[in-house]
């Protein structure tokens, strides 16, 4: 009973490996892809392309690159760059700067005057407003520069 129990669990467990095997053929990442992308690829030969996204079968990538169409076999993608924003990384920067600075400006601030009435501490609403306030600049500002983001693998 436990023998035909422990072969039907190993039946059934590899039936699913290979179902969901031939299911991910074509990586999540490059489904998400928009049309026109910018994208790099390195080949497995560890040759460079650049080229925009045109569309993608189960095994193959198509670009437009320096003028014409290209067939990428996905078997020869070895890593995959899309081109966007810093958004993210200026909005992080962003609020360490304007956390730290702020914080700062308002200890010292806080410091001239002992009047005995403190409404919080001056280093916790640093925090909060040069944050919030370092956050939106950064976004900005990363809004403005290009970024390679890997997709694959």
């Amino acid at each position: 009973m436990v023998k035909h129990t422990i072969v039907a669990l190993l039946a059934c467990s590899s039936i699913l490996l290979v179902s969901t095997a031939c299911a991910e053929s074509m990586p999540e990442s490059l489904l998400r892809l928009k049309p026109s992308a910018n994208l790099r690829i390195e080949t497995a030969s560890l040759k460079r392309i650049d080229g925009r996204f045109l569309r993608a079968t189960s095994d193959t990538l198509f670009l437009s690159a320096q003028g014409s169409e290209a067939a990428m076999p996905l078997r020869d993608v070895r890593v995959l760059w899309q081109r966007g924003r810093a958004v993210k990384t200026g909005a992080i920067v962003g609020f360490v700067v304007g956390a730290i600075g702020t914080s700062a400006l308002f200890s010292a601030i806080s410091g001239l005057g002992e009047d005995g009435n403190n409404h919080g501490s001056p280093v916790v609403w640093g925090i909060a407003l040069g944050g919030a306030g370092g956050i939106v600049v950064g976004g900005l500002v990363g809004a403005a520069i290009p970024k390679w983001h890997r997709r694959f693998p």
